[in-house]
């Protein structure tokens, strides 16, 4: 691995702002527990500018932008969840993530960037606006709050969560299914309060995803509630059923004019871009799969043909070094991502945070279980797939009626390993419940790329998309043909925490591996 590839990160926080976050940053680089644990407002008084200052880094962080505090984004999902996904495989022979190796230097990075990146700015911010003069901000940063973490959460299951903040040497972790209960009721507050203050000015140019637009964040701050109900659904139906309908009452994410994206410039780049570059990952073979076997017209926005053939290819997940060497495998004959998503349009290309497609596919599901969604299933999973191209550009209404309404399925992709083909259901709407769940999340899964986060969190939930067995897995503790469900906790944490990370394995359904399922997590 190349270590100076790292080496363009850089802080996007207001002039005003950087002597706070120069302590932030001293306590991140030294991976100083305590960063996280002392409450940041004691470093000094901060202005109403100076609060708003803090807000850019707060979302930047909170998205793995950066690497300045160990928070890169290769680290903390490129290596990870994108390929647990199925979005990407390994094509670098010395990572063996994508063979279950969970390695504790690169994982740590996703709790530096949530705890000592986001965290500190995010509390300082909250604890700066309790006042009700200052209300938009605060409901904002709560609803960031919860972005944040609920990401962490669906990584690990337990994390401290209420205890966050108070001056103390321990932190305790708190139950996955308290830390999602509090997010409801976090988000309804917030979103009630925005709604209540809707033309009262927020974080104007310094929010650097809605520019100070407190209309998209309350239709955000609901879609998030529903994308949350939606994953508590097998495990407390009574409740997310009550949350989504909550949530879509309330209104979502309708129109791609509403659709989430972090800004990024030359010196907050784009994280995802930037570790493009590296040659480490290539398209899975599930994408190709399905794109190619549905003509999908987002093929060409999200890869590039082979080098070497000119023809789209992906490789397969859980590959050995052996097997990534060959030349039917290597990174000439195996799909790059697309130019929109390489290196060179890392300053310009903005990382997406949600699409507005998600609210149809979640909205698609709810109808499917009886909620009120607003919608029938089959009108509102269209809605969603057009929405989804139109986020990328694809706007001709006769070519997204055809695709769907197309027949066609996913294609074998053949190979080195004689691939079959992913699935069997074409994109046009089956007249059969369990088809059409399949077909809700699948698209779903399209529409999500290249968030692996959320799409290896969907697929653990649904089961779908019906992802192909890993080749090999090199951890005892789960086989290739099974899904990994969590991350362990981290040794870092185990090293400053230990005793709360004991209780906190108490917490779990089984064993702090990766065979053990989160709460929510019932398949």
């Amino acid at each position: 691995m190349n270590l100076n590839k790292h080496a363009l990160s850089k802080l996007f926080i207001s002039e005003t702002a950087i002597m706070l976050f120069l302590v932030f940053l001293a306590v991140g680089c030294g991976k100083n527990y305590e960063a996280f644990n002392t409450d940041p407002t004691r470093l000094t008084s901060l202005s109403p500018d100076d609060v708003k200052g803090l807000f850019p880094n707060t979302l930047y962080r909170g998205m793995y932008a950066t690497e300045d505090a160990q928070g890169d984004y290769q680290y903390s999902q490129g290596m990870f969840a994108d390929l647990y996904s199925q979005y990407f495989a390994t094509s670098a022979t010395f990572d063996q993530t994508d063979r279950y190796v969970i390695v504790q230097d690169w994982v740590q990075n996703q709790w530096y960037a949530t705890y000592i990146a986001a965290m500190p700015g995010l509390l300082t911010i909250l604890k700066e606006t309790g006042k009700p003069e200052s209300i938009t901000l605060n409901a904002i940063a709560r609803i960031w709050k919860v972005f944040v973490l609920h990401r962490t959460t669906d990584y690990f299951g337990p994390i401290p969560y209420s205890k966050i903040g108070l001056d103390s040497a321990a932190i305790a972790y708190d139950d996955q299914k308290d830390i999602y209960y509090d997010f409801f009721k976090q988000l309804s507050q917030a979103a009630t309060d925005l709604q209540n203050n809707i033309s009262n000015p927020s974080y104007g140019t310094q929010d650097i995803i809605f520019n100070g637009d407190n209309t998209r964040w309350l239709k955000f701050a609901n879609t998030l509630r529903l994308r949350l109900a939606l994953r508590i659904s097998n495990v407390a139906p009574d409740k997310a059923r009550q949350e989504a309908e909550a949530a879509i009452t309330a209104g979502v994410m309708t129109d791609v004019s509403q659709d989430a994206y972090l800004s990024v410039s030359a010196l907050n780049i784009n994280g995802f871009n930037r570790q493009a570059g590296w040659n480490e990952f290539r398209m899975s073979a599930a994408m190709e799969s399905v794109l190619k076997g549905y003509n999908d017209p987002r093929l060409p926005k999200y890869f590039k043909p082979a080098l070497a053939t000119g023809e789209y290819a992906g490789a397969r997940n859980g590959m050995n070094p052996a097997e990534i060497a060959l030349p039917q495998n290597d990174y000439d004959h195996t799909s790059d991502v697309s130019e929109y998503l390489a290196p060179d349009n890392m300053t310009t290309t903005p990382m997406t945070v949600m699409h507005s497609a998600e609210a149809y596919f979640l909205r698609a599901e709810a109808a499917l279980n009886g909620w009120e969604a607003d919608g029938t299933p089959q009108a509102l999973y269209e809605k969603g797939i057009e929405m989804a191209l139109k986020s990328w550009k694809i706007t001709d209404p006769l070519q997204i009626s055809n695709y769907i309404n197309s027949t066609t399925v996913p294609m074998a992709p053949g190979g080195y390993f004689s691939t079959p083909a992913m699935t069997d259901i074409p994109v046009k709407f089956s007249t059969d419940p369990q088809n059409q769940r399949e077909q809700i999340i699948t698209q779903k899964w399209l529409c999500l790329y290249p968030d692996g986060h959320e799409a290896w969190a969907e697929a653990r939930r649904t089961n779908y998309p019906k992802l192909y067995a890993r080749l090999h897995s090199d951890n005892p503790d789960l086989s290739n043909d099974k899904m990994i469900r969590r991350i362990p906790f981290v040794n870092f944490d185990r090293d400053k925490n230990g005793p709360a990370v004991k209780k906190a394995e108490k917490l779990l359904k089984g064993p702090d591996n990766i065979a053990t399922s989160l709460w929510w997590d019932v398949h």
